[in-house]
């Protein structure tokens, strides 16, 4: 349900402000587009958090019904040993984990916000950027081998009736090799890239592509179009092997007959 940006972050402040009440914990961290990427933050927007807890406290805060403190709940789900999901009345949907505070320097915070800290908090530890992703020509060869066996097997699929395994080897698994293809040739750039979800913000960063991708991804009944939109893609920008090329349009045309 849309929310307004304002509203999110009353609302992970009324969160910190029950955690902050507990006594059982160090910090509450935001994170994603309500922690330092708050410039992304808007209405379709979710709330991710941590919270770190005091030695042998953190038990009380890994079942999301103590966010019921902070706003009514209608749902939660104990998604990991760490955390939950949780929907509250409002419509606001927020997941969350919570870890000891010696856990900090193992924790992913490439994107953490101090929302709220008890005064012996002793900071988030040093986060080293993020390493330049490295592409080298076997990692090359080997996205665009998977890209073209994907689209093979998904056509094999598809045409005796596997239809839900045939989107994802073709809709699926070969299109995330050809967005890596993609992002090595610097057509996807990684400013705004996730790197837990290659395939977020796509729309944003290569609006070019982005128009590619109703033909590349067009849904249950299409994989036999998108198999060959993504070929015809392949071999625009990479070495395709001809081998191949006739082998996927081959295994196309079989399914028209």
């Amino acid at each position: 349900m849309p929310t307004a940006p304002e509203t999110l972050l009353t609302r992970l402040n009324a969160i910190a402000g029950v955690v902050a009440n507990s006594g059982h914990a160090l910090a509450l961290l935001g994170l994603g587009s309500v922690g330092r990427e708050l410039q992304r933050l808007d209405r379709w927007s979710d709330l991710d958090f941590f919270v770190i807890a005091r030695t042998g406290e953190v038990g009380r805060f890994l079942d999301g019904a103590w966010l019921a403190q902070a706003a009514p709940l209608t749902f939660t789900f104990r998604n990991t040993s760490d955390g939950a999901k949780v929907l509250f009345e409002d419509g606001i949907y927020a997941e969350f984990a919570a870890f000891e505070g010696s856990r900090l320097p193992e924790l992913p915070l490439m994107s953490a916000r101090v929302v709220w800290a008890a005064p012996d908090f002793p900071g988030l530890p040093a986060v080293p950027p993020a390493p330049l992703p490295t592409h080298t020509a076997e990692t090359h060869a080997h996205h665009l081998g998977e890209a073209l066996t994907n689209l093979l097997v998904g056509l094999g699929r598809y045409g005796r009736g596997e239809r839900l395994s045939a989107m994802t080897f073709v809709q699926g698994y070969a299109l995330g090799h050809v967005l890596a293809l993609a992002a090595a040739r610097g057509a996807l750039p990684t400013a705004g890239a996730d790197p837990f979800s290659p395939e977020r913000r796509v729309e944003a960063r290569a609006p070019g592509l982005a128009t590619q991708l109703p033909a590349f991804a067009p849904g249950y009944a299409g994989t036999p179009q998108a198999a060959l939109a993504l070929l015809a893609h392949l071999e625009a920008h990479e070495s395709v092997p001809p081998a191949m090329s006739r082998a996927i349009r081959a295994a196309a045309q079989a399914l028209e007959e």
